[in-house]
């Protein structure tokens, strides 16, 4: 969002009467071993987009001339088998791919002919010269007990270092890692950045904002450079959705908010953006006769979960309402009513499109008639519904002044925000039609129970996700971010008393915390799913401290799911989870 800093800034201003005190967790410290790789593969290795009988492995060469010609580079796999030290003489797949200056020297492969369910050592050869060692599974079929994954999703290079990806690394129980999103940022140095970027030696490369083929390739390759990401992606596949900074910030079928009219064509950018990202992550390439914006997918591990990829940014989303055009019509609820109803409620405004409605509604519908226990979508921004609490009672003048020097908008939206506006309207929250008309089709299908799993937002959520009429179709785990910034550096404790004031003014919103960097640990078993909400307590230093902010047990209910078992929280958060707020 263009005013995603600022306009979080306005609740800086908070001034809280009955401070929240956090909750004690045990706490454990690390500190980041892992080294970045070097030579001819100092890019790394990563495995992702896995079936039951295959996988795409990744890595990128680094020529010593740039104007060489291709070059062939081996790969290789054994399964594990117990072995901590593979010795590679056994393989089970070998193969070649070609890398050139016209992919960036990256290689891609996609292991074909694997055994389903089965974890695999995996590594690059060019002549002497062996890349790192990585591991990765193919996706189970038949009976399946339980799983385990990685939910991350907001990694800014400018903002800290990759801790959140360390410590997943150091982790042995992950199945795979999701990646919701913004896995990096297309600003230049002076966009978005941190006052820690150069105290840090982490500016963006290159220094201004990302627009061609070549700027895109770069920030990837400079991201690719981080310890913390090298080792996770080495540790287990990934699958990855892309969310707007892939591209550029605010993003949707035609255009940016951050796209200028000087920044040239926006479909000329786009395209630079989608090629470098299929270039640069090991996920497969869109089927032929499949636009390369269709990175929707769906994932089957077994008979337990039926994973499906949202994309909802470039396919089908229509242009977002930038409310700061609208407060001045914001003088009375009647009015803001309409704005709500005849304005963001336009039906025709889309989010999904048809053909990935019918594609997410089939597979989901199919889950459902083989007995599957978990219907689960990845998911870029926020799905649940959340408004604005009157925000006038805890801002005061002095702190109005100080924020309109960084967003002219600022007193309008303090005014604005007893009328209760989403928050989000970049969210889905944004695109009431599209999103009634999806949870519409659903419940048509027979499918009320999915789990969504989003990023975006830098914060930790739990949400019941409702029709218009008040039908429950599922809930929703919001992971916080990698490194960019949260709620909590601008606001200090008084984010507790804003998270509880959130958390009692929307009746869906059945957790929140933006206090933290960290992930979402999710386990599924037949009966249950447990959502741990694992933070770091910094990301300023290779030093740092891990603990879980709350935790969930997620239960089938009727014909739904709910949030049950709270673990971690105050007695005010309690209350306002269980309803009683």
């Amino acid at each position: 969002m263009k005013n995603h800093v600022s306009r979080r800034g306005v609740l800086t201003a908070l001034t809280a009467s009955t401070a929240a005190a956090c909750s004690s967790q045990p706490s454990e410290s690390f500190k980041s071993k892992n080294t970045p790789a070097t030579g001819t593969f100092n890019y790394g290795i990563a495995s992702g987009d896995p079936t039951s009988d295959a996988v795409i492995l990744w890595t990128r060469v680094t020529p010593d001339d740039e104007n060489t010609g291709p070059i062939e580079v081996a790969c290789e796999m054994l399964p594990v088998n117990g072995a901590a030290d593979p010795d590679f003489d056994n393989l089970s797949f070998q193969k070649s791919v070609t890398a050139s200056a016209a992919t960036n020297w990256t290689a891609k492969i996609d292991a074909t002919g694997l055994k389903s369910g089965t974890w695999y050592y995996y590594r690059f050869r060019l002549g002497d010269n062996i890349s790192p060692v990585g591991k990765t599974r193919t996706l189970p079929e038949g009976k399946v007990d339980e799983l385990s994954f990685a939910v991350v999703s907001c990694a800014n290079w400018q903002h800290g270092l990759f801790n959140v990806y360390d410590h997943i690394s150091k982790q042995d129980h992950f199945d795979a890692m999701f990646h919701l999103g913004d896995y990096y940022y297309e600003y230049g140095a002076d966009g978005y950045a941190d006052t820690v970027a150069g105290k840090l030696g982490r500016l963006h490369e290159p220094r201004h904002e990302i627009v061609s083929l070549t700027d895109y390739r770069m920030r990837h390759a400079q991201y690719r450079t981080d310890p913390g990401l090298q080792a996770a992606t080495a540790n287990m596949p990934l699958i990855c959705i892309w969310d707007d900074h892939e591209t550029s910030n605010d993003s949707w079928a035609t255009g940016a908010q951050n796209h200028q009219p000087n920044e040239g064509d926006w479909e000329v950018r786009k395209t630079a953006a989608m090629r470098a990202y299929y270039e640069w992550m090991p996920i497969r390439e869109p089927r032929p006769g499949r636009a390369r914006e269709d990175i929707f997918r769906s994932y089957e591990w077994g008979d337990l979960l039926t994973l499906v990829s949202l994309e909802t940014r470039l396919v089908a989303r229509g242009e977002p309402i930038i409310v700061d055009d609208y407060f001045d019509q914001f003088t009375s609820q009647e009015n803001v009513d309409k704005f709500l109803k005849d304005t963001l409620a336009d039906p025709e405004r889309d989010m999904l499109g048809r053909v990935q409605t019918d594609f997410v509604a089939k597979t989901l519908s199919d889950s459902k008639a083989a007995g599957k226990p978990w219907r689960v979508l990845a998911n870029q921004v926020i799905m649940g519904r959340l408004n604005t609490p009157d925000m006038n009672p805890y801002v005061d003048e002095t702190a109005i002044a100080n924020i309109e020097k960084d967003w002219a908008a600022a007193r309008a939206f303090v005014e604005a925000s007893k009328y209760g506006l989403p928050v989000y309207i970049d969210s889905w929250d944004g695109y009431p039609a599209a999103r009634e008309k999806f949870f519409t089709r659903l419940k048509s299908e027979g499918v009320e129970d999915i789990l969504v799993l989003t990023g975006d937002a830098h914060e930790y959520w739990v949400n019941d996700l409702t029709t218009d009429a008040g039908d429950k179709v599922g809930m929703e785990l919001v992971t916080t971010s990698v490194s960019s910034e949260t709620l909590g550096k601008y606001m200090g404790d008084t984010v507790r008393d804003y998270a509880l004031l959130m958390t009692q003014n929307n009746e869906n919103a059945k957790y929140y915390n933006a206090e933290f960097n960290g992930y979402i640990d999710m386990k599924f078993t037949r009966k249950k799913a447990l959502a741990r909400f694992v933070a770091v307590n910094g990301v300023l230093s290779n030093e740092y401290e891990s603990f879980e902010t709350a935790r969930f047990t997620i239960r089938p209910s009727k014909n739904t799911i709910k949030a049950t078992s709270p673990k971690g929280l105050n007695f005010k958060q309690r209350l306002l989870f269980s309803g009683f707020g």
